[in-house]
This record gives C-alpha cells, sequence and structure tokens, in this order.
C-alpha cells in the first residue's frame, strides 16, 4: 500500500517564510505557502530558482493545501491549523513567545526558533549544525521530529521555554561580539597596530583557530574554519573586513 507524502502548510510571507517552505519542499514534503514578496525573491537567487523548479514539480505550491500534517508558523499574524495535525512555530513576531500561540490556540505547540540570514536563508535552513525543537508534549515533539526527517540537520531538543530563548540568547551574543570587535578596532587604531596582523595571530591560537573539532569520530567546523566561509556570521564577516 503507497504511503501518503507528508504535508505542510508555511504560514507568513517574509524570507523565513520561503526559504522555510523552499527547504520543506526539498527535503521530501509537500508544501503549500503564500506568494513571497518580489523583493524577497530578488534578494535570494538560489532559493528563487530551487522555488521555480519545485514549484514546477508539484512540491511546493502557493495558496492552501488541505490535511497538512504540520503547519509551519514563520511571522503570520492569524494562525490556524486543522485538528490532527503539528503545530511548529519559528519564533518570530508576532509569535516571539510560543507559549503565547499555544494558549491561542488550545493545543500543544513546538517550538522551532529560525535566525536565517538574507543572502543566505536557504543555506542557514538547510545547512546549520543542528536545529532546536522545544516542546512539553512528548508527543508534539516526535510527530515535529517526523515532519523535519528529511531536513538534513540533527535535531537539539529541549523544553519550551528554553528553546524561545534560543533566538534572544543568540542575538545578544552576536551583539555583544560585534561591539568587542568593534572596540578590538578602536584600540589596533589608537596603538597603531595593525588589524589584519592581530586577527592572524588570534587565529593562531588552537582554542580559537582550530580548523577541526571532534566530536567522537565525526570531525566539526572549528572557529578558523567559519572564517573562512564564503557567507560567515555577520560578526565574522565584520572581523574579516577590519
Amino acid at each position: 500500500m503507497a504511503v501518503r507524502e507528508l504535508r505542510a502548510r508555511v504560514l507568513g510571507d517574509g524570507l523565513t517564510a520561503i526559504a522555510v517552505a523552499t527547504g520543506l519542499a526539498w527535503s521530501g514534503l509537500r508544501v503549500s505557502c503564500a506568494r513571497p514578496d518580489p523583493a524577497v525573491s530578488a534578494s535570494e537567487p538560489r532559493l528563487q530558482e530551487l522555488a521555480r523548479s519545485l514549484r514546477r514539480s508539484g512540491a511546493l505550491s502557493f495558496g492552501e493545501l488541505a490535511d497538512p500534517d504540520a503547519v509551519f508558523v514563520c511571522g503570520a499574524d492569524e494562525v490556524t491549523a486543522p485538528p490532527g495535525g503539528s503545530v511548529i512555530n519559528c519564533a518570530l513576531p508576532p509569535w516571539e513567545c510560543t507559549r503565547d500561540l499555544q494558549a491561542a490556540l488550545g493545543r500543544p505547540v513546538v517550538s522551532h526558533p529560525q535566525l536565517l540570514r538574507e543572502g543566505s536563508a536557504l543555506e542557514d535552513f538547510l545547512s546549520a549544525d543542528y536545529a532546536v525543537l522545544g516542546a512539553d508534549d512528548a508527543e508534539a515533539l516526535v510527530r515535529a521530529d517526523v515532519v523535519l526527517a528529511g531536513v538534513p540537520v540533527p535535531p537539539l531538543h529541549c523544553d519550551l521555554d528554553s528553546a524561545d530563548l534560543v533566538l534572544h540568547a543568540t542575538n545578544g551574543l552576536l551583539e555583544v561580539e560585534r561591539e568587542y570587535f568593534h572596540e578590538l578596532a578602536e584600540l589596533c587604531r589608537a596603538v597603531g597596530a595593525d588589524v589584519a596582523r592581530v586577527i592572524e595571530c588570534v587565529r593562531a591560537d588552537p582554542r580559537i583557530g582550530a580548523d577541526t573539532e571532534r566530536r567522537g569520530d565525526s570531525p566539526r567546523r572549528g572557529p578558523a574554519t567559519r572564517l573562512r566561509e564564503d557567507r560567515p556570521p555577520p560578526v565574522l564577516a565584520e572581523l574579516e573586513t577590519l
């Protein structure tokens, strides 16, 4: 007997919504989402190209999709979800607090925070080191795992409130680092130091510049490797150009 393909509906019309919808469709789900703003698509050529290909294949569609197995909330003001399916919140305004969305819907909701960068949103979704999934309901968490099984990113499970805090913690750390690097540049200029050489010496420290980290038998990207990426996080991009 044939197994019905999993279906997902993505609510929202911004960059995160179209990147999540496209990534889910690429991973094997049949997905529907709102038609994105042309300006959003234009800023992401690879995303735009893949979305067109997935639309031609029927894996991605704009509009409604009947009986979705999961509804992903990516910044939508109005949220409706059919009974029986999973509700997965990407923790964007106006639903940064998944408990608020859970209370509004009267059902368990899984927190799956997303911090996707303009210019590499699709890659961020499909190539992250891990994906945070938080819930207080074990069954809801298992259903979310099933829906996201095709996305090649290992899940990191936690409770609902901890998952919601991830975005705030990450943004806070990035802001602290950004301020640090600005101050470092000012200090170098004040004392006549060569910023590029200072950075090179910092990289030479094995605690910071090791090319790989090992977890068991699996090599992972170290800080120096991440600094050399074509699309490093914004803070590291600033460090490269100081």
